[in-house]
């Protein structure tokens, strides 16, 4: 019992780590997206509440690694979706974004389905990345490196609303990339350190900020879209959690994808699809 307890420690922790992390990075998109209009504006405080959310959004890194120490990556990324509630009680307070009672179903699907992903990889323990088949994370990597920008610059001319939905998935993976780089570089034989350990590991370890910055970069690109935070975030999300136990599931040998995976991922599906709705007329109006 008390060796159960033990193995349980180390992920719970990570789970901790993951709520706290994404709730500071949620915020910081809806931060950043209120310097952005203040700037737009020409308001003077626009460029100090840009630089507090890019400083904020700057720490997911720091997040990653700490709990990259106390689990595996996917008990982080599992919780991400939790980051959405600060972010809608922001979006509706601060930037006036008004949401309709289906697009708040929505996120709270896709944060609930966050969570169960969470329980799953409680009950059935998700292996360490130091087993996974580098080749394919590598791939895959550059695969969303190279197409990404280029799926984003295709959809210019789209709705903001259609726009919102293919940056954050976009930028999620960035991130979710950023987040397994990093954990396949922190892994080892005998459990997972703070710091990589050997010149390889070094090596992957830089690389995967390319992920951070491609995800940066690509948020600040859908304010200048006019795209909406909680919007964005929702999509972000869906990416952030779903490609990471995807990617585990294909590279990692031991691991494996439960009914209640496919669950989860069709709750995030759904959540997300009812905030990308069409708001109605009363809506819209309501907004100006």
């Amino acid at each position: 019992m008390m060796r159960g307890m033990q193995s349980l420690t180390g992920p719970i922790i990570a789970m901790i780590i993951g709520v706290v992390g994404s709730s500071v990075i949620h915020l910081s998109k809806g931060v950043m997206r209120l310097g952005v209009t203040r700037l737009q504006e020409k308001q003077s405080r626009g460029r100090a509440i840009y630089v507090a959310g890019m400083v904020m959004n700057f720490t997911n890194p720091f997040w990653v690694m700490v709990a990259n120490r106390f689990a595996p990556t996917l008990y982080y990324t599992s919780v991400y979706g939790v980051g959405l509630i600060p972010l809608l009680l922001f979006s509706g307070a601060v930037l006036g974004e008004r949401l309709e009672a289906r697009q708040i179903a929505g996120v709270v699907m896709v944060g609930a389905a966050t969570v169960l992903v969470g329980m799953v990889n409680v009950v059935v323990p998700s292996p360490s990345l130091f087993t996974a088949n580098r080749a394919v994370v590598f791939a895959v990597a550059a695969a969303w490196l190279l197409l990404g920008p280029l799926l984003l610059g295709g959809v210019r001319g789209t709705t903001v609303l259609l726009q919102g939905l293919f940056f954050g998935l976009v930028g999620g993976g960035f991130a979710a990339l950023d987040a397994m780089m990093k954990g396949l570089a922190q892994s080892g034989a005998a459990g997972s350190t703070l710091l990589p350990q050997s010149g390889i590991a070094w090596l992957v370890f830089v690389l995967s900020f390319l992920g951070a910055g491609g995800a940066f970069v690509i948020i600040q690109w859908s304010y200048v879209r006019g795209c909406r935070a909680s919007v964005m975030g929702s999509a972000y999300d869906v990416s952030y959690v779903a490609l990471p136990l995807l990617l585990t599931t294909i590279a990692v040998p031991d691991a494996r994808f439960s009914p209640a995976h496919a669950v989860a991922l069709g709750l995030l599906t759904l959540g997300v699809t009812l905030v990308q709705l069409p708001r109605s007329q009363r809506a819209v109006a309501a907004t100006g």
